[in-house]
């Protein structure tokens, strides 16, 4: 019964973030569905527990999504920890961080951030249609439509260590 909730519920959120995602074309991004869609992703993957009280949230460079996930974490918790935004520089901080998002303009970041945290519990989010074959565990697709959508790569996900959600799997579009 549980389940069923939660499949209602996600199918509901992703149905209604794609609905509300027309204004998503790639000079006017609408970063606040950006957020709900990592926000719920964290709900639907399943990291090994730890010890540390912060869930971090590491964006790769310079975005305006950063403006978005710090009103998140002002008000929301990730698996009941504090969430905590930090921008990265180098692929070698992304090691620290639990979800690393790579905006648009960094996916030539994702090769070395996927070599670096090779093995260790961190999902990476791709903004950038594509990237999910490439080695990011999600990436995001912008349809005719404008809806927002996203791809997933379960290979990424069990190489990183991360369980995900069948109700996760069946909203995206599986790509490795």
């Amino acid at each position: 019964m549980k389940q069923a909730v939660n499949y209602i519920f996600a199918i509901g959120f992703f149905v209604f973030i794609g609905g509300k995602s027309e204004k998503v074309f790639s000079q006017d991004k609408d970063y606040k569905a950006y957020t709900l869609f990592l926000y719920n992703f964290i709900k639907y993957v399943e990291w090994p527990p730890d010890e540390k009280n912060e869930f971090i949230i590491g964006v790769a460079g310079d975005s305006p999504i950063q403006k978005e996930l710090q009103v998140l974490s002002e008000n929301k918790k990730a698996k009941g920890k504090k969430i905590i935004v930090k921008i990265i520089s180098s692929a070698e901080e992304a090691a620290s961080c639990n979800l690393i998002y790579i905006p648009s303009q960094k996916s030539s970041m994702l090769k070395l951030i996927a070599e670096k945290t090779k093995g260790k519990p961190v999902l990476i989010v791709a903004e950038r249609e594509g990237l999910a074959k490439k080695g990011a565990a999600i990436s995001f697709v912008v349809e005719e439509d404008d809806a927002l959508k996203f791809d997933i790569n379960k290979s990424a996900l069990d190489s990183q260590s991360l369980k995900v959600a069948n109700v996760l799997m069946q909203l995206g579009s599986v790509v490795g």
